[in-house]
C-alpha cells in the first residue's frame, strides 16, 4: 500500500491510539470532557514526517483531521451515528501522491482563482480554431502569468501555526505566506490562513486573507472543493439522497467551463434528488447574502448543512452579494458529490468579475460551516 494511503472509510493507522481512547470512553460511559486536540506524526508521499491534527468533540460526535502540509486541507470528516463513526469525506486519508491531481483531492482551498483562467487572446483563439487552451493564464498590468486551474494554494505545504482547546472548542490554525515562488505566479505579498474549529457539533473553517505591501490592489476569488461520500454511510442509493437550497439561478457554462452570461431560474427550496443531471455539473447562484447554504440529506443516515458567509471586517463587506455561489460536481458511479462554496467567478483574474480586491494591510474573512443533523 503506498505511503499515506488508507482504505476509504477505514481508520487511519496514525490514529489508532485516538480511536482506542474514544472507544474506551464510550465503553466506560464516562462523561465526555471538553473537546480534544491531538497531534500525530503522518507520512505524506515525499514528506516522511508531518503533523496530523485531530480535533474532536466526543459529546456531539464530530471529528476532523487536518494535514497542514497537504495544502492545509481537511483530510477526514467523521460523524458519529448510533455509536458508530462514519467517514463523510470522499478519498479521506487517501494520499497516493503529493501534490495531488485535482481528481484525487478531498477539500482543498481554491485560491487566488476559482475555476479556469484564460486571457482574451486565448478565448479569441479558441473562437477561431475551436481548440481549448492547454494552459491556464491571466494578464495583470500588462504581464501574463501561468496559473493552475483553481490557483495554487491547494498544492503548497502550509505551516501549523497553533492548535489546542478551550472549554467549548478544539481548534487548529494553518497558514500559507507569499514566497519567491508564489511571486512568480501571483505578484502579491499575502498571508493566507485557515482556522478549523470543532464545537457543539459544528465544524467551522474560517479563512483569512491579509494583503501585504503591494503596489496594486490584490485581486482574488476563493472557494473550497469539498468532496463528500454519497450516500454518507455507504448504504442506500445515490438517487435517494437529496439537496435543497435557497439558490434560485443556474448559471450556464460555455465549452471552456467559463460562465456564458446566461442563466435560468431553478427552485431548490424542496428536497430534490442528487441524481438530476443538471445538478452534477452546474453553478448555482441567486442567493441573499445571509442565506447562502445548502442541505444534503441521506435518508438512511443523516443530513449535512453547508453554510458560507463573509465575516464583517471593520464594518465592511468586500464581496458582492451576487458573487456567492455553490458549484456542484458529482459522479453517481464513484459515489461522491462536491457542493463547492465559491465567492467569485471562473476567470475572475482576467475579467475582474467577482474579484475581491484588497489594499495593502486589508483583510478578508470567509467562513464555511458544516452542520450535521439527524432525522
Amino acid at each position: 500500500m503506498p505511503a499515506g494511503k488508507a482504505p476509504i472509510g477505514a481508520p487511519n493507522p496514525a490514529d489508532k491510539d485516538f480511536m482506542k481512547r474514544s472507544e474506551q470512553q464510550q465503553r466506560e460511559n464516562l462523561q465526555p470532557q471538553r473537546p480534544r486536540c491531538e497531534l500525530h506524526d503522518y507520512s505524506l508521499p515525499g514528506i516522511p514526517t508531518t503533523p496530523l491534527v485531530w480535533l474532536a468533540d466526543e459529546a456531539c460526535g464530530t471529528r476532523v483531521g487536518v494535514l497542514p502540509a497537504a495544502g492545509g486541507e481537511i483530510t477526514s470528516l467523521q460523524i458519529r451515528r448510533r455509536s458508530a463513526w462514519h467517514e463523510l469525506l470522499h478519498r479521506a486519508m487517501n494520499y497516493e501522491a503529493w501534490p495531488c491531481e485535482a481528481a484525487e483531492e478531498r477539500a482543498p482551498l481554491l485560491w487566488p482563482a476559482v475555476g479556469r483562467s484564460f486571457t482574451a487572446e486565448q478565448t479569441g483563439d479558441w473562437g477561431k480554431i475551436g481548440i481549448p487552451p492547454l494552459q491556464n493564464r491571466y494578464k495583470l498590468n500588462g504581464t501574463t502569468y501561468n496559473i493552475d486551474v483553481h490557483g495554487f494554494a491547494r498544492k503548497l505545504p502550509w505551516r501549523l501555526d497553533g492548535s489546542g482547546t478551550t472549554e467549548t472548542t478544539a481548534y487548529a490554525r494553518c497558514t500559507l505566506s507569499s514566497s519567491v515562488d508564489t511571486l512568480k505566479i501571483y505578484p502579491f505579498n499575502f498571508e493566507l490562513s485557515v482556522t478549523y474549529r470543532v464545537s457543539g457539533g459544528r465544524i467551522a473553517l474560517e479563512y483569512e486573507v491579509l494583503a501585504g505591501e503591494n503596489p496594486f490592489l490584490m485581486p482574488f476569488s476563493i472557494g473550497n472543493h469539498l468532496s463528500l461520500r454519497i450516500p454518507f454511510t455507504g448504504k442506500g442509493q445515490f438517487a435517494e439522497c437529496t439537496l435543497r437550497s435557497p439558490g434560485s439561478l443556474i448559471l450556464h457554462q460555455n465549452p471552456l467551463c467559463l460562465l456564458s452570461g446566461e442563466s435560468t431560474s431553478v427552485d431548490l427550496s424542496r428536497p430534490t434528488s442528487l441524481d438530476r443531471k443538471d445538478l452534477l455539473d452546474t453553478v448555482v447562484g441567486g442567493f441573499e447574502r445571509d442565506q447562502v447554504w445548502l442541505e444534503l440529506r441521506d435518508p438512511s443516515s443523516l443530513r449535512l448543512r453547508i453554510v458560507q458567509r463573509e465575516l464583517n471586517v471593520d464594518g465592511k463587506f468586500r464581496a458582492s452579494e451576487e458573487d456567492f455561489f455553490f458549484v456542484f460536481w458529482g459522479d453517481t458511479a464513484a459515489g461522491y458529490f462536491c457542493p463547492e462554496p465559491w465567492i467569485g467567478k471562473p476567470n475572475s483574474l482576467n475579467t475582474g468579475e467577482g474579484c475581491i480586491r484588497l489594499e495593502s494591510g486589508q483583510r478578508f474573512l470567509w467562513e464555511i460551516s458544516l452542520e450535521p443533523g439527524f432525522g
